[in-house]
């Protein structure tokens, strides 16, 4: 049965993280999903994570980025394409990258799965490489607070169409994300607050589940 949870970024998460943050360290491998909309501050966690619990990171972005060739086939000039349309590409990079890596701690997944399609293939990958079942994090943000940080941070990418596409994908995939993930633990972080404060919320969470049989 999916645990759908929704907590505020607060006091008493950053109180609970302060507490415990300087003995606990992980001893066991942890799934850790970031999803969220353009803007919300995934790939500000996923490093977070990284450098709080060792553990390594897998960036969706990163790796489309660093392998235009493979996504070449899908690409159309002036058109970005929508997350169905990668799916085949995507998945087979993420599988590529995982299985180059060191799991033993786990891996943070940063913008992976982004639809239906790839979180199934993200179910066949728990079972082959034996990871455990994710603890997914859905980072929400007003779609407005979204195009302001977008606006703000001026990346080359963030022309206004292709904020609302990206936008429009991420609701039109992700809003059912119970569904998606029925095995996981899903916990809604608000992260329209300092990015410290977000943190301090992620890690109290983890620490407490990770002391869960």
């Amino acid at each position: 049965m999916t645990s759908l949870r929704t907590i505020a970024c607060g006091v008493v998460f950053t109180i609970l993280a302060a507490s415990a943050a300087q003995s606990q360290t992980t001893d066991q491998p942890l799934l850790i999903v970031l999803i969220g909309p353009t803007g919300s501050g995934k790939t500000t966690q996923a490093e977070f994570l990284r450098k709080r619990f060792g553990i390594p990171t897998v960036s969706a972005d990163e790796l489309i980025q660093a392998n235009p060739e493979a996504l070449s086939k899908y690409r159309r000039p002036g058109i970005t394409p929508a997350p169905p349309e990668l799916n085949p590409a995507v998945d087979a990079l993420v599988a590529e990258k995982l299985a180059s890596l060191d799991l033993t701690k786990g891996v943070v997944l940063d913008g992976y799965p982004a639809s239906k399609d790839q979180a199934d293939h993200l179910a066949t990958l728990i079972a082959k490489l034996n990871l455990p079942a994710p603890i997914v994090f859905q980072l929400d943000l007003p779609d407005d607070v979204a195009r302001q940080r977008l606006k703000e941070r001026r990346h080359a990418d963030d022309k206004p169409d292709l904020i609302e596409e990206r936008l429009k994908n991420y609701h039109r995939e992700m809003d059912a994300i119970g569904a998606y993930f029925p095995q996981a633990r899903i916990w809604t972080i608000n992260t329209d607050k300092p990015v410290a404060e977000v943190s301090s919320a992620i890690e109290a969470i983890l620490i407490d589940e990770m002391k869960k049989p």
